[in-house]
C-alpha cells in the first residue's frame, strides 16, 4: 500500500451544515462563496473550510473553530462540538504550478453538523472569506454545474458516511453487517468493488465504487486500505485487468492474515505451555474475528496433541451491544459465551489467564480501534494483570496522522492498554 508522505500533505477541513426545510422533509445543505480576495478558488461555492493549524489538537478541534470563525452558530447553539460527525478524508492533487500549498496534496477532513429544528432560520456569516451562503436540496447541490472548490460533493460524501450516494442493494445490505469483522469484511468489499467496478465510467465517475464502499464503514481501515490499493491498481494496470487486480488483492488479506495468525499462535502457546502445570489453560476473548477464530482454532488443536501445553477452554463474552460473542462461541469448538458483566468477574476471579481481542485499526504511535467496551474491558485486565493481547495484520495499519472517523460502535484504545498489540514486522510488498 502506498501512501503520501505526511509533509507532503496539506491538511484542512471542511464542514457541510445540514438542515431539513421547512417546506419539505428533504434536506439541504449550507454552500458559502468565497470572495473574489482569497488567495486559492476565489469566487468558489464551498462548505464552511480551514487549514489545521498548529494549535488545533485534531481535526475536530479545527473544525469548531472555522464554524465559530465563520459563522454564528456557537450564539444561539453553545456547544455544538457533539453535531459534528466526521467521514473519512479526501485527498486532493494539487497542480505543481498553482495554487500557495507549493503543489502539496490536500487531504480534506470531512464534517456534517444537522442543525436543530428551532435554529433553522437562525444561521449567518461571519468573518471574511465569504460573500455569499445559500441553502440547497441534497439532490439540487449534487446535480449543480457552477464553479465549487475540487472534490466538494466528493467530500459531501464522505461527510455523510455515503448517505446520499444511489448504490447497488448489494452494497447497501454488506453495509449492514454487524456482526463479521474487519478482515472478512474487506474480502467481501474487494469481491465488490472488482463486481461493480466493471459497470462504471471512470471517466465521468467522481467517486469510484471502491472508494463509495470505503466511506461506508471508515472506522475499519482494512477496507478503507484494500479499497485504495483496488483504485490505485487498476488506475496502474487498467480495467481490463479487474480480475487479476482483484485476486491479487485478496491472496494479499489472506496471506497478511496468516501471517498474523502465526505470530498470535506461537505467542498464546508460549503462554500456554508457561503455565504448564495447571491443567487448563482459559482463554477469553470479546467481539467477533475471523482472524482471532484461527488463532484460538489452531492453539486448542495443538494444546490437546501437546504433553508440554494445558488443555485450553475459550470462555467469549458476550459483547453487548450487537452479542458478537455469541457468534463467536459458535464459530469455535469449543467454546463457551457469557454476560460481558460474569465475564469481567472471572476475570477479576483469576478464572482466565488471557484475554485476546482483535483489533479494527491500529495507528502508527500503537492505539487501537476496536468495539466498544474494549478500553472497559482491557482496564478490568489490568488491574487483575491479566496479560490482554490484541491481534492485527498490517493492512489494519492506519497511514494518517489522525484517528479514522469512529461509527458509534467503535472507540480508540491507548496502546499501554495492552500488553502486546501483536502486527507482523516486515510486511509483503503489496
Amino acid at each position: 500500500m502506498r501512501t503520501a508522505t505526511l509533509s507532503s500533505i496539506k491538511r484542512v477541513v471542511s464542514v457541510f451544515i445540514l438542515r431539513t426545510s421547512s417546506n419539505t422533509d428533504e434536506a439541504q445543505v449550507a454552500l458559502f462563496r468565497r470572495c473574489s480576495q482569497m488567495p486559492t478558488f476565489g469566487g468558489h461555492w464551498a462548505a464552511i473550510s480551514g487549514s489545521i493549524e498548529t494549535h488545533d489538537v485534531s481535526p475536530l478541534a479545527a473544525a469548531v473553530r472555522e464554524v465559530g470563525e465563520e459563522t454564528n452558530l456557537g450564539e444561539f447553539l453553545g456547544d455544538y462540538e457533539h453535531l459534528l460527525m466526521s467521514g473519512l478524508h479526501v485527498d486532493v492533487a494539487r497542480d505543481k504550478s498553482k495554487g500557495t500549498f507549493g503543489g502539496r496534496m490536500i487531504r480534506v477532513y470531512p464534517f456534517a453538523l444537522t442543525l436543530p429544528q428551532d435554529s433553522l432560520s437562525k444561521i449567518a456569516m461571519r468573518g471574511t472569506e465569504h460573500d455569499k451562503m445559500k441553502f440547497m436540496t441534497i439532490s439540487d447541490f449534487l446535480g449543480m454545474d457552477f464553479q465549487c472548490v475540487p472534490s466538494l460533493k466528493r467530500a459531501f460524501h464522505h461527510a455523510t458516511s455515503g448517505k446520499y450516494l444511489d448504490l447497488p442493494q448489494e452494497i447497501r445490505d454488506w453495509e449492514q453487517d454487524r456482526v463479521n469483522g474487519a478482515s472478512y469484511l474487506a474480502r467481501t468489499a474487494v469481491d465488490l468493488a472488482a463486481a461493480y467496478t466493471q459497470n462504471e465510467d471512470p471517466l465521468a465517475c467522481e467517486l469510484s465504487t471502491a472508494q463509495s464502499i470505503a466511506i461506508l464503514r471508515p472506522s475499519m481501515v482494512p477496507i478503507v486500505n484494500a479499497m485504495n490499493e483496488f483504485d490505485r491498481r487498476i488506475t496502474h494496470y487498467g480495467y481490463d485487468k479487474i480480475g487479476q487486480v482483484r485476486n491479487a488483492l485478496l491472496k494479499s488479506l489472506t496471506d497478511e492474515a496468516n501471517r498474523c495468525v502465526e505470530l498470535g499462535y506461537e505467542l498464546v502457546m508460549s503462554m500456554n505451555k508457561s503455565k504448564a502445570s495447571s491443567s487448563e489453560f482459559v482463554i477469553g476473548t470479546f467481539s467477533r474475528s475471523s482472524t482471532l477464530k484461527s488463532i484460538l482454532q489452531r492453539v486448542i488443536e495443538s494444546s490437546s496433541s501437546d504433553d508440554a501445553a494445558s488443555k485450553v477452554r475459550v470462555v467469549c463474552s458476550q459483547s453487548t451491544p450487537g452479542d458478537e460473542g455469541m457468534l463467536m462461541a459458535n464459530d469455535i469448538s469449543p467454546a463457551s459465551c457469557i454476560p460481558d458483566d460474569e465475564f469481567q468477574q472471572q476475570i477479576v476471579g483469576g478464572k482466565i489467564d488471557v484475554v485476546i481481542v482483535g483489533a479494527d485499526c491500529v495507528l502508527s504511535e500503537g492505539s487501537v480501534v476496536n468495539k466498544i467496551g474494549t478500553a472497559e474491558l482491557a482496564s478490568v485486565c489490568n488491574n487483575a494483570a491479566v496479560p490482554i493481547l490484541s491481534s492485527a495484520d498490517r493492512w489494519k495499519l492506519w497511514p494518517d496522522a489522525y484517528c479514522p472517523p469512529l461509527e458509534v460502535i467503535f472507540e480508540l484504545i491507548p496502546s499501554d492498554f495492552f500488553d502486546h498489540v501483536l502486527v507482523p514486522k516486515d510486511a509483503e510488498e503489496r
